[in-house]
């Protein structure tokens, strides 16, 4: 995950309390405003209903003013009042919902129908000279028993209301607010943890990475360029600290390339010394056993003696020339060349060993091998080395192949853009314990070897800008792998 994203990440685990308590303002909002416009509704039936009392009371008073005869107008305006109060009471039932209140209303719209009727009833009998009769028609069924009613089913109605409108609507919004108040206290609790787990993510997937890489450049700044440095994350700060590991390995290649060089310097200023203090000697000493080997008898035994000094004159003047070669800087002058001329120039040496030791070759290369560019001389000696690490691994014989062909940089051998030179011996091969060690200088499991030998092979291979590996097993023979730039 890139820094970037581990970045958004935390940002949007911080976001989402807000989101959620911004979401849970928006909804208690529509709910409150719910609540609130259902207490309005309430209220408005409760207005309504308010008015249909006051109209029904109205009329009851017009029926005692028209049958005392203080307002001869009082039937007229009874009638303009049913009218009123029959409008008032469709609004009203049409507003209710609670089947509670629909019986209410429906007791209440039969009541006031009685007192209609009764109205009526008492209306005939006045105007029928039946005064005494609609009086005590009034005074017995009015206010005896439906005035009685009335104000019962009013109050019912009005308590009703308070249930149902104003209590119900009251206890919606306290049951917000209790729902809010507790919702909130798990959001800030969640947005406490929330914060914690992207502080934490944050520490460990940022900061730490950020500390342990200050930590490794303090370590290296110290000096340390060998000193592990573990990188755990996948992000830029990764990318950072692996390329900061490049950097360093770089750094301590070319450190221990220095140290290498000055040791050659070192190296090659006592090797020339010891070389001119030895070769002429040495060169005394060959050519007087050479002269001592000629006037010696065949059949004596001290022939066989001085053969073995002029041996060991001749090893140790190849070990001179080796140091020499090891420790002396080689002028690098590539050209165009072919690889099979390489092997044409170098496998007649070995022809007497191939004969002596019975070993067979094999060449084999392929029909479209580039010239490469490289400085044969360079090339030369390091396949000389090479090729007699090869023959002396096989004293009793053997198959010795020599393949070239073009390889890609993937591996294949399609294409192409290096030669690349495999040399398989089928002799003991070399243990793991060993190979690890087979390019150091002076390393050798060899009696007369200098141990110089491949190390100065792959320093010859490596200035030509190409690679030198070896792959073996113990008693199964060794195959060294050699790539060549090609000429552009």
């Amino acid at each position: 995950m890139t820094l970037r994203r581990k970045l958004l990440v935390a940002f949007s685990i911080m976001t989402v309390p807000l989101l959620v308590i911004g979401g849970l303002t928006l909804w208690n909002i529509r709910e409150e405003n719910q609540a609130l416009r259902a207490l309005e509704e309430g209220l408005g039936r409760v207005r309504i209903f308010a008015e249909l009392e006051s109209a029904v009371h109205r009329q009851v008073l017009k029926i005692r003013d028209y049958l005392t005869g203080w307002d001869r107008g009082a039937k007229r305006e009874f009638d303009w009042l049913d009218r009123v109060v029959r409008e008032l009471a469709e609004e009203w039932k049409g507003a209710v919902s609670h089947p509670e209140d629909v019986q209410l209303a429906e007791d209440f719209d039969r009541l006031y129908r009685e007192i209609k009727d009764l109205a009526e009833r008492a209306f005939n009998a006045y105007d029928g000279g039946r005064r005494d009769e609609a009086i005590r028609l009034v005074q017995q069924e009015l206010d005896g028993r439906l005035f009685a009613d009335l104000d019962r089913k009013i109050k019912a109605i009005y308590r009703s209301s308070r249930t149902h409108n104003v209590k119900s609507a009251l206890d919606r919004l306290e049951a917000i607010q209790g729902f809010t108040r507790m919702f909130l206290i798990v959001s800030v609790l969640s947005s406490v943890v929330l914060v914690a787990l992207s502080s934490i993510l944050i520490s460990r997937n940022l900061a730490r990475p950020v500390e342990e890489l200050k930590r490794a450049m303090d370590i290296v700044g110290a000096g340390r360029l060998d000193a592990a440095i573990e990188v755990r994350s996948r992000d830029e700060i990764g990318d950072l600290a692996r390329s900061f590991i490049d950097m360093t390995q770089k750094l301590k290649e070319t450190q221990d390339q220095l140290i290498q060089s000055e040791k050659l310097a070192s190296l090659g200023q006592m090797a020339a010394a010891v070389a001119h203090g030895l070769r002429n000697p040495l060169a005394s000493i060959r050519a007087a056993t050479q002269l001592s080997l000629r006037r010696v008898p065949r059949e004596d035994p001290l022939r066989e003696q001085l053969g073995s000094v002029i041996g060991e004159v001749d090893r140790l003047e190849k070990r001179i020339t080796h140091l020499l070669d090891f420790t002396k800087p080689s002028p690098y002058r590539p050209v165009t060349e072919k690889p099979e001329q390489l092997f044409q120039d170098v496998l007649p040496t070995f022809s007497e060993k191939f004969t002596q030791q019975e070993i067979q070759l094999r060449v084999d290369y392929a029909g479209d091998l580039p010239e490469v560019w490289v400085d044969p001389f360079q090339i030369e000696l390091a396949l000389l080395e090479v090729i007699a690490n090869a023959v002396e691994a096989m004293p009793k014989g053997g198959m010795l192949t020599i393949s070239a062909c073009r390889r890609e940089q993937g591996g294949s051998t399609h294409g192409g853009t290096d030669v690349e030179i495999v040399i398989v011996d089928t002799g003991g091969g070399i243990p793991e314990d060993v190979r690890t060690h087979v390019f150091e200088p002076f390393f050798t499991t060899k009696a007369d070897g200098t141990g110089l030998g491949l190390a100065i092979a792959k320093r010859l291979i490596e200035q030509n800008k190409g690679t030198l590996t070896i792959a073996s097993t113990g008693g199964q023979g060794t195959s060294v792998r050699i790539t060549l730039p090609i000429a552009s």
